[in-house]
Parts: structure tokens; sequence; C-alpha cells
């Protein structure tokens, strides 16, 4: 039975390309090939094939749109060069073609935070931050549905909430350390977010050298991070003349999970800080 196709968005055809092309064993080597794959893929996604199931190759079909979108995302790819036109001496031009020295580097060693659909992203959360509260996967579950309902603005405000819902956590867990927690009282009364996380901020450059280097490296990226999701949701959030693209949407999701991640580490760092004697 053939895959009933249906339409996505630029970046689930983007990274099923990408998927596919980097994979080790046997991949397309040229455009109508990728093109039957990538409908396959979609068919094991969506039809309920489980993951590297066989499914039955010339079956599926892409929706009309989605193939157009390939088409961009491909040559996108191109011109980025992560793809070379021909595959050898042989077959040298096009519809061979062929993974870059450079796209098998840069591709292969791109950033795991990617999903396709409401599912995988929690899941991806899941994973990469095993102790998500509850109160954030609420809200990530509200911003990847209005992601995918091109409810751009919801989603934008859902994962700033979320955001601030896992910093307060960080904050109150840090005011509860025996040693330490005096220093982050101020940050834990602060009203506003952004001065909580200033505060909190302060407070953290104060005890960085009992922290492990890894930890304090990657602090500053939690800070860009919580800068851009919350100015994301501010501007998201007021009645003024706001525009914001699928593609960055995207990436804010993206980045939420990698900011909540060095957030649990940090968390996890503060928890295990012996205390004086």
């Amino acid at each position: 039975m053939s895959y009933n196709a249906k339409q996505h968005s630029y970046e689930e055809i983007r990274e099923a390309i990408v998927d596919i092309v980097v994979r080790p064993n046997d991949p397309p080597r040229q455009w109508a090939s990728l093109i039957s794959e990538l409908a396959d893929e979609f068919a094991r996604r969506e039809g309920g094939a489980p993951a590297g199931a066989r499914v039955s190759h010339g079956a599926n079909s892409l929706h009309p749109f989605d193939t157009e979108l390939a088409r961009d995302a491909f040559w996108d790819l191109f011109r980025q060069g992560m793809i070379t036109l021909g595959l050898n001496d042989y077959n040298p031009a096009w519809p061979w073609f062929r993974v870059s020295h450079l796209g098998r580097q840069e591709l292969a060693a791109q950033s795991p935070l990617r999903f396709y659909d409401s599912g995988t992203f929690i899941a991806l959360v899941k994973k990469q931050v095993p102790d998500i509260s509850d109160e954030a996967l609420i809200y990530l579950r509200e911003a990847a549905g209005a992601f995918y309902a091109s409810l751009l603005l919801s989603a934008c405000v859902m994962v700033g909430v979320a955001a601030e819902a896992e910093f307060t956590r960080l904050v109150e867990v840090a005011a509860t350390h025996p040693d330490h927690g005096s220093r982050f009282n101020s940050a834990q009364k602060a009203e506003f977010i952004g001065s909580k996380v200033e505060k909190f901020r302060r407070a953290i450059d104060t005890i960085k050298s009992d922290l492990p280097k890894s930890v304090v490296e990657n602090l500053e990226v939690v800070w860009t991070i919580q800068t851009v999701i919350r100015t994301a949701r501010n501007d998201a959030g007021h009645p003024v003349a706001t525009t914001v693209t699928r593609q960055q949407v995207y990436v804010y999701l993206q980045l939420f999970v990698d900011m909540a991640r060095q957030m649990m580490l940090l968390r996890q760092e503060l928890t295990s800080l012996a205390p004086s004697t």
C-alpha cells in the first residue's frame, strides 16, 4: 500500500534530505533516486513503519509542492558547498551527485537537534534534558503544536514561557545551596525575568572557580539564548507589527533544547557542590 502524501515544510524536507545523503550505506546518487527515497523516508516516519524498516521502493510519492521544496533544498545545499554535481569521472554531471568532502564533515557534525513534528520535538527535549520540568513540557507541546499549525507568534510566546520556567527552576535550586544560596536571593526575588537573569548571572560569576571549566565555558551560551528567546517572546506578545519566519521559530525551538541542557548541567553542579565544613 502506498503512502498517502501530505505537504511538509522546507525544514522537514531539508533535514530528511540530509539524513538520507549522509547515511553510510548506499546513499542515493541521482536526483530521481533521492526524490524516491525522500518519499520512502516520509512513509517510514508517518506511515507507521518502524525505524529502519524497508518500504516498497518506488511505491510512494511526494506531495507535488514537496517536490519543488526538495529541489530548493537540494540546490541550497549545492550552493553551500555541501553537495557536488557529478559522481566520478565516468558519471561527471547532473543528475549524478555526491556529498562533498566539506559536506561530509559539516553535515555529519551538525547539531543533532533535529525534529520533524511535535512528537519528535518533545522526544528530543526529553532525550537531551531528561529532568525537564512538567511545567516546561506543557508549554513546549503548545509551542511545537503552534509551529506546525503555522501559528508562529504563538509558538514564540510558548517557547519563551518554557524558557522562563526552566530558568526560574535553576534559580530556585541555586538559592537552596547551603553555602552559596544567599548569593542568589536577589535573583530569586526579582520580579521581571530580565532582572532575574542579570542578577543570577552576577551571582554565578562569584562562584565560577567552584564550577567545572566545561560548565563555566558554556554559561555565555545560556545567557545569549535566554536573551534571544526572551526578546522573541516579548516581540511576539505585544500588539506591534511583528513578523517572524518559520525558519526563525525552528531555530528558537532548537536553541531552547541547547539552553535547557546547559541549565540542567549547571543545576546538577550546583546540587553537587559540597558545602564547606
